[in-house]
């Protein structure tokens, strides 16, 4: 396989899906990832009825070969818009293989659902207008989400860590954390002191929180709509 920097993966994804989007005409967020793989790029849109067993409960669905997007009249517009924006990122694929230098086929499934995954964020939160929004939100998820209502809260946390500013991000399901990143530094499973401080009275008060403590500045918001207690964390130190 040809190598490649992140920093080259990275700018390749942004450059495809920015020459994607200007090419559909969508110059403001939120971005319609339905709307851009039907009316645009022509993918097939299919709704389908989810299956059940004698008993009426949900059933899963032997997957149909299909070059299109299967949606379930049950999916949130959130999710939704990640389908779209996951049968519009089978699309791009070929095009970030050829320029990555990639013989098509030779990349593995690990890699190819990486790539995918890249592009899916882009799409949804594209970065040339995720920096825009930035100078009227700052770095306020709920604002942010105001602005790209299309994408998840979790999403647009974790493209914060693709920018040049310093930050760990967390994402912590009752309690457990079950994501936490950082852009500069390297950041384990556990959470600091102000992290915890900072979780511990978002989920008391289920409100969002800032804490400052031992060189860090730490924002928590609660995350509603999920099947369990979720939130999300940004943690900046305070020397930079």
């Amino acid at each position: 396989m040809a190598e490649f920097s992140a920093e080259e993966l990275v700018e390749a994804c942004d450059r495809l899906v920015a020459g994607l989007l200007d090419r559909a005409g969508v110059t403001t967020p939120p971005v319609h990832a339905l709307r851009v793989a039907e009316d645009h790029i022509g993918i097939p849109v299919e709704v389908v009825e989810p299956e059940e067993d004698e008993r009426g409960r949900p059933r899963p669905r032997t997957r149909r070969p299909s070059s299109g997007i299967v949606l379930s009249p049950h999916m949130t517009d959130e999710q939704q818009q990640s389908a779209a924006a996951q049968g519009i990122a089978r699309t791009l694929l070929p095009d970030l293989l050829r320029k990555l230098e990639i013989p098509e086929g030779s990349e593995s499934k690990q890699a190819a659902a990486h790539f995918r995954g890249l592009l899916v964020a882009r799409l949804l939160v594209p970065t040339r207008l995720l920096r825009a929004a930035l100078r009227n939100c700052k770095f306020d998820l709920p604002a942010l989400k105001d602005v790209f209502t299309t994408a998840t809260m979790e999403m647009i946390a974790l493209r914060l860590l693709d920018l040049d500013d310093p930050c760990v991000i967390a994402i912590v399901d009752d309690g457990v954390v079950a994501t936490r990143r950082g852009n500069t530094m390297p950041a384990g499973r556990k959470l600091t002191p102000p992290e915890q401080q900072c979780l511990d009275r978002v989920m008391e008060l289920d409100l969002p929180h800032k804490v400052r403590g031992d060189g860090w500045t730490v924002c928590g918001w609660p995350i509603s709509g999920r099947p369990f207690r979720r939130v999300v964390l940004r943690a900046v130190p305070d020397d930079v």
